[in-house]
């Protein structure tokens, strides 16, 4: 067995309560559910003796680290958790959903698949967050994988084989109304050597980890939340908002290096912060303009849908407020968001006009399906003072293009969208002249 420290074995088990209560707090708070966890057990063990808890189904969230922990580590749930988190991720019925945490099957697992990967984003973030404010030499947490089935018959699937030698913090999660399920934290051995490292250097010093500050609620100044992460999903109005995504702070990010700073930006449609851009910026302006908050760069003007409306509504409000996104939700409460990707992705490649002779009545309709069932959901918002770096890193994260803009009580004020980060870079370039607004609209010939 590997020779690894008690106390290693002990703060590791310490920081897995810490994030997987905050995740319990998050969801609790997002979904309007009441959540805790228990933990059950921490020991070294190998990663053979986790087929005793994950027997049947299990959903394998691959989470990649960097700093004091440094290599991949797994965020596991049993088939309980499976359904029963993803099921109240996208509000099924309470008789559906333990029915599949009692026996679903690999097809209604799959069918869910959007959903589970969902629940890992909202994990990893939480546990980023943990981490970032309570460990020493922390750099970030990045869900890379996240596997649904039956890990043991390839474990290979998951990076783990069975002799892996590992830290495994076992936990009992409970969701009212739900059946208990279990969840666990497993680090491979070889992971946890730069947390020894980090933890004695802390010592030296005479320091201790930051313990995780209780959230703010709404009396958080400005100044307050720039030292603080700042991102998150949807809350519905009167519940305070769980900081679910993490930020660099402006000065983190101004000296960050220009190569870094552009694989983070990479994928989210920010590829214009390349390296040239950074390192064309003096170091002082650059902690500035990301330290804009989003009340600065909002869109004020929201066009909103209900989830009754249809997909060709929709469109025709896209198309006549040349916008590219839209909020579902009914007097103020935002239930979705809907963007041109998710309208192509939902009506017939049929409807374009060079297609117009091979057009059938099943395709027009593609118009008429409610805007509930293509929406993306749960919405990731940010507070008005959450700055253009938290936001940055959100889209990072998430691979989201909007964060709607919520206050405290969780009414929107407005949107931040790629194109509007694209245009405060502009507008903060003095050398590229730049008038008018392009269309944002989905180019739909429908």
């Amino acid at each position: 067995m590997a020779a690894i420290a008690t106390d290693i074995v002990s703060r590791i088990a310490d920081l897995s309560d810490d994030a997987f209560g905050a995740f319990c707090e998050d969801i609790g708070g997002m979904f309007g559910v009441a959540m805790r966890c228990d933990r059950r057990a921490a020991e070294v063990s190998t990663a053979y003796s986790l087929r005793e808890h994950f027997k049947k189904l299990a959903a394998v969230h691959l989470t990649k680290a960097d700093g004091a922990l440094n290599g991949a580590f797994h965020l596991a749930f049993d088939q309980g958790g499976l359904f029963i988190l993803s099921g109240v991720v996208v509000m099924l019925p309470e008789s559906r959903i333990i029915e599949d945490a009692r026996g679903g099957s690999i097809e209604a697992a799959t069918n869910l698949q959007d959903a589970v990967r969902e629940v890992g984003n909202l994990l990893v973030g939480s546990w980023d967050r943990v981490f970032r404010e309570s460990c020493p030499g922390h750099g970030h947490f990045i869900k890379a994988n996240t596997f649904i089935g039956k890990p043991w018959e390839k474990p290979e699937q998951i990076e783990l084989q069975s002799n892996t030698e590992v830290v495994v913090v076992l936990y009992e999660m409970a969701i009212d109304p739900y059946p208990r399920f279990t969840c666990a934290a497993v680090f491979p051995c070889t992971v946890l050597n730069g947390l020894d490292q980090t933890e004695s250097a802390a010592s030296s010093r005479g320091s201790r980890p930051v313990p995780r500050a209780p959230d703010p609620g709404p009396q958080v100044t400005s100044q307050q939340s720039q030292a603080t992460e700042q991102g998150g999903g949807y809350i519905p109005p009167g519940r305070r908002s769980p900081l679910i995504d993490g930020d660099m702070l402006p000065s983190e990010l101004a000296s960050t290096r220009s190569g870094d700073f552009a694989a983070a930006s990479h994928g989210t449609g920010l590829a214009f912060l390349d390296a040239a851009y950074i390192q064309s910026q003096p170091q002082a302006g650059l902690a500035e303009f990301l330290s804009t908050s989003a009340a600065e760069i909002m869109d004020k003007g929201v066009v909103w849908a209900g989830p009754e409306d249809t997909v060709q509504d929709v469109i025709a409000k896209m198309q006549q407020q040349n916008v590219g996104y839209v909020l579902i939700g009914v007097n103020g409460v935002l239930e979705g968001l809907v963007s041109g990707s998710n309208i192509l992705g939902a009506v017939s490649l049929y409807l374009r006009p060079m297609f117009a002779k091979w057009r059938r009545p099943q395709d027009d309709a593609t118009l008429g399906v409610k805007v509930k069932w293509v929406m993306s959901r749960p919405v990731r918002t940010v507070r008005p003072d959450a700055t253009l770096a938290a936001m940055i890193e959100t889209m990072r994260r998430c691979g989201g293009r909007c964060l709607p803009v919520v206050d405290a009580k969780g009414a929107v004020q407005g949107i931040v969208t790629v194109f509007d980060i694209l245009l405060r870079i502009l507008e903060s370039d003095k050398s590229i002249c730049w008038n008018g607004r392009p269309p944002q609209a989905p180019p739909l010939l429908i």
